[in-house]
């Protein structure tokens, strides 16, 4: 009978791997290549080109960039929509760079998706953290839901305070419900002048949104929502979007991770924790993804990409060729988050570990102080 060896191959340029000629193709140490048998494996020039590479953050389109000029330079009163699930699909350093000596009144929203149990006090603590290393002139913070109505009043009567006869203009991305929080927002207002709300157009630009008249000569802008491109929700079909886009309150799924395990989040990404002690997780993550805490974790993923065995998966994303792959070191001591733009983040204590993540290519990976401290 005839002996058959499953011939290996880099998992992002598919050249056969080698370890005898450093000059063809497919080049790897051998060192590596034993090390790591069942693992994924990249031949040193693919390995070299990933090791250069970092997460992307969003980029602002040249109109958007206008439009952001037209509010410095005007004297206005900003409301900066954020999202409390996904804070760093909504918190951009381009637009916080733009926005560094306006009044802002920065709006926390979707509070109906993180536990009630968590004390408002902390997440008002985490978003005012956020907004002064940004250095963004902060007059007050409002946590608010579109969904629930929650804070609603106050967010009004914080706008009439701090506008104080100017402009309003309302800033914020498309996941940060800022669409929802004006419709809302809207149920109280009254106006009281000759004038209607209608469609304005931004000079200068293609783009355009509401403008409702507030008082004499002042008005309320809504700007239009910036699009996120370094989203999960990016490079996934609709259909998994709305899989991964929570509607309800998340909880969070503890775990133990040890070293050479790795997390799972269905077929969409992968965490494996490289070097440090075993380490507990807090995972906030819609119920309908899958998680799972495995050895072997590139095999048992590379199985959910194939046969679908973990939910979601996505038919945009066949095997390891559609993953960016980084190693994430944990310099900070303490609380930690970890996050995968778009689909969800975990808890842990820092201590010097080094996570290897695998996400979509294009998807931001983020490590911040943590948003929840206690499950």
């Amino acid at each position: 009978m005839p002996k058959f060896n499953k011939v290996k191959k880099c998992s992002h340029c598919g050249e056969i791997l080698q370890s005898e000629d450093p000059t063809r193709p497919g080049y790897i140490d051998k060192e590596t290549m034993e090390r790591y048998p069942d693992g994924v494996l990249l031949c040193n020039n693919c390995y070299s080109i990933e090791k250069s590479k970092t997460p992307q953050e969003a980029m602002l389109d040249e109109d958007f960039d206008k439009i952001l000029d037209q509010i410095r330079s005007h004297k206005c009163l900003v409301v900066y929509v954020v999202d409390l699930f996904s804070f760093e699909g909504s918190f951009i350093s381009r637009v916080n760079e733009m926005l560094q000596g306006c009044d802002v009144l920065a709006i926390g929203n979707k509070r109906d998706l993180l536990p009630s149990n968590i004390d408002d006090k902390e997440l008002l603590e985490y978003v005012s953290h956020r907004l002064r290393v940004a250095h963004l002139a902060v007059k007050d913070v409002v946590l608010t839901s579109s969904t629930t109505g929650y804070n609603i009043d106050l967010m009004y009567e914080k706008i009439k305070k701090l506008s104080s006869n100017k402009d309003v203009y309302f800033v914020g991305s498309t996941v940060s419900g800022k669409s929802a929080l004006i419709a809302e927002f809207l149920k109280k207002y009254k106006n009281n002048t000759q004038e209607l709300i209608i469609t304005y157009n931004f000079p200068g630009t293609s783009l355009r949104g509401f403008k409702i008249p507030m008082g004499q000569n002042t008005y309320i802008y809504e700007t239009p929502g910036l699009s996120i491109n370094n989203s999960m929700l990016s490079q996934v079909e609709l259909l998994v979007g709305h899989a991964i886009i929570p509607n309800e309150t998340i909880h969070a799924r503890s775990y133990k991770l040890g070293l050479g395990m790795s997390l799972l989040f269905g077929g969409l990404a992968l965490v494996e924790l490289l070097k440090g002690e075993e380490t507990k997780i807090d995972v906030y993550a819609k119920f309908s993804v899958d998680l799972k805490v495995t050895k072997n974790g590139e095999a048992h993923f590379g199985s959910a990409l194939t046969r679908h065995t973990l939910k979601p998966c996505s038919n945009k994303l066949r095997s390891f060729a559609d993953f960016d792959v980084y190693d994430l070191e944990i310099t900070e001591i303490g609380d930690r988050d970890l996050g995968i733009l778009g689909l969800g983040w975990f808890h842990f204590i820092g201590n010097g570990q080094v996570y290897r993540v695998f996400v979509p290519k294009g998807v931001y990976v983020y490590t911040t102080r943590s948003k929840i401290k206690n499950a």
